[in-house]
């Protein structure tokens, strides 16, 4: 099995850094260039808190395809919007970049709150030819010890970005809360994949602009999910759940797909919301078949 380590490291072997004005902000994305030519073109949308490292274990997996992942606005070396930072901006905003680069019908593949995003520009205007959904955020009833964690973290955000910035910035950044989030939401048993796991979100989950952005971006990420979205999504979609995921239930993913008309559901096990670490190449393997199946 090729690790999500090694699969990173393909990707960064072949990335192209670059970037493009959109909704009057810098956007900086990532361009990974596939290995045969006449290939697909994908956009990879990261989740909350996140920045395209995260996803470039998928970036790596997909190398006959040509990959666009950026830094959405505010977190990464993207600029924040200019309008608050919420999903309907969020959307306006991924259907501008697609539009920048000129891209005509490519895959969407979004992971947790990125889902949202894909999603929400599928329905508002089909530019997708299918779309990928990792971790989706299909709704459900969020209980026991993720609800309290999420109504902790609610008002923990809400205070910092209450503070003044300074202040405020020091108590998302702090070691105590990344390291608690990721211990929490890593379900593998090796010690040094979770080793790795803790390190990958020490380096990167503190990259965002302001603790305005994680604030807004925040409420929409939990407030939003892709119900709303059903009945303009009737591309060829992929959902990917996880057994363990303690954000969304494979319950209520299959839920979701059953109210897509053009849906199929795969199930990975003993894993949770960090599929990207945990299970990138069974992950890209699904990604890479389902791709090769649409219709030509």
């Amino acid at each position: 099995m090729v690790s999500a380590k090694v699969l990173m490291e393909r990707a960064q072997a072949r990335t192209q850094k670059k970037s493009v004005t959109v909704a009057e902000v810098r956007c900086d994305y990532w361009f990974y260039p596939a290995n045969k030519p006449n290939a697909k073109n994908i956009v990879l949308v990261h989740g909350y808190r996140g920045d395209h490292h995260g996803l470039e274990s998928f970036a790596g997996g997909l190398e006959e395809f040509n990959v666009y992942s950026p830094d959405i606005p505010g977190f990464g070396s993207s600029e924040p919007l200019k309008v608050k930072h919420n999903l309907e901006n969020y959307v306006q905003w991924l259907l501008q970049f697609v539009d920048a680069l000129g891209l005509k019908k490519p895959i969407a593949i979004g992971h947790s709150f990125g889902t949202l995003l894909v999603g929400g520009v599928q329905a508002k205007k089909p530019i997708f030819e299918a779309l990928v959904c990792i971790n989706p955020v299909a709704g459900g009833v969020t209980k026991g010890l993720s609800r309290l964690l999420m109504n902790f973290v609610k008002g923990y955000y809400w205070l910092a970005h209450k503070m003044p910035e300074g202040f405020g910035l020091k108590m998302l950044k702090t070691p105590l809360l990344v390291d608690s989030m990721s211990a929490y939401t890593t379900k593998s048993k090796n010690k040094d994949l979770r080793y790795w796991i803790k390190k990958q979100h020490q380096m990167h989950f503190n990259s965002f602009a302001n603790s305005h952005v994680v604030w807004e971006s925040y409420v929409a990420s939990i407030s939003n999910t892709l119900q709303p979205f059903v009945s303009g999504l009737t591309c060829p979609i992929l959902l990917v759940a996880a057994e363990k995921d303690e954000v969304t239930p494979v319950s209520a993913v299959l839920k979701l797909s059953q109210r897509l008309p053009n849906a199929q559901m795969y199930q990975i096990y003993n894993c949770g919301h960090l599929v990207h670490y945990e299970a990138a190449e069974q992950t890209t393997e699904q990604i890479t078949k389902f791709i090769n199946g649409l219709k030509r």
